[in-house]
């Protein structure tokens, strides 16, 4: 079996168990949660792979306990707005304590430093302290913070569609890329971190991104019955600029496996590679989808 073959079949698999978990919400969206949590543990385990060296290396188990902690809260906030869940009475004595200015992800990312240092200070040797202590920190607001926005894009009223639209730029954006490299490419983007990649397949992806939007919205108001929340001119703006997104996290992840002299992140998805080979996109489409009509709702405009 060919590696493109291989690689068409297990996006089939992925997409539609994808597709199965957003729309099957289960008992308080529990399924969800867990698969997040499995998400973080592979993840993190591919992230902190990548910075392992001979002085130094992560605090790995540390980092992916703060990474679920900060997930869970993302999963209660997200119950929040779903469900209307109120907490138990002890949390809501809790919260009148630590007032409005408490910010629990925060609170932990810097629990989380203060901790590291701690461990750093007395159970390893000072060499390389600054690279291991940094490394952990930036596992967990790679992985953790964008899974926690997922779950807030999701909880928006058109929340399904939304994912369905960042999904659907950052799968269309990369698969176009690939499909125009391999079939037109003859005009290399002259990028360090990934050299084999060229202007047509970058060029095919951000088109292909346009037009999946565009299509999208049809199917969706066709098959729902219900006029998506953007434009034209919007989907249009919004298919070219995350596709652009998209490509910087698609690099991102190029540059850290070149660090690490690595070619795949790990090798638990056939054709692909890694978890990290596959969502490193998403890691940047996600969040900023998600502040884009967070903040386009602030500015009046209906989301």
């Amino acid at each position: 079996m060919s590696e493109t073959t291989l690689r068409i079949l297990s996006a089939i698999a992925l997409v539609t168990f994808y597709v199965f978990m957003i729309f099957h919400s289960g008992f308080y969206f529990l399924e969800f949660y867990f698969f997040g949590l499995v998400a973080i543990i592979l993840g993190l385990r591919e992230f902190y792979s990548f910075c392992k060296r001979e002085e130094s290396k992560p605090f790995a188990l540390t980092g992916t306990l703060f990474a679920i902690a900060i997930f869970t809260v993302y999963y209660f906030q997200f119950l929040g707005i779903q469900f209307q869940i109120t907490p138990p009475s002890w949390a809501l004595k809790l919260s009148t304590v630590l007032r409005e200015g408490f910010h629990p992800v925060p609170f932990l990312i810097i629990v989380l430093s203060i901790s590291l240092w701690v461990l750093q200070i007395f159970k390893r040797p000072l060499d390389g302290a600054l690279f291991s202590v940094s490394s952990t920190v930036a596992g967990v607001v790679y992985l953790a913070l964008p899974l926690g926005h997922f779950l807030l894009l999701l909880a928006f009223p058109f929340g399904a569609y939304y994912i369905f639209l960042v999904s659907t730029i950052t799968f269309i954006s990369d698969s176009g890329a690939y499909f125009g490299g391999r079939w037109f490419g003859k005009h290399p983007a002259g990028l360090k971190i990934s050299p084999k990649k060229t202007w047509e397949g970058y060029i095919m992806g951000n088109v292909s991104s346009v037009l999946s939007v565009l299509i999208l919205n049809a199917l969706w108001e066709h098959f729902s019955g219900m006029k998506v929340p953007v434009g034209l001119l919007e989907s249009i703006l919004l298919g070219f600029t995350f596709s652009i997104l998209s490509v910087m996290g698609d690099l991102a992840e190029s540059a850290m496996k070149r660090d690490a002299k690595m070619k795949d992140s790990s090798a638990i998805i056939p054709g692909h590679g890694g978890l990290l080979d596959l969502a490193d996109a998403l890691l940047f489409t996600v969040p900023a989808m998600y502040y884009y009509f967070l903040f386009k709702g602030m500015l009046g405009f209906p989301v």
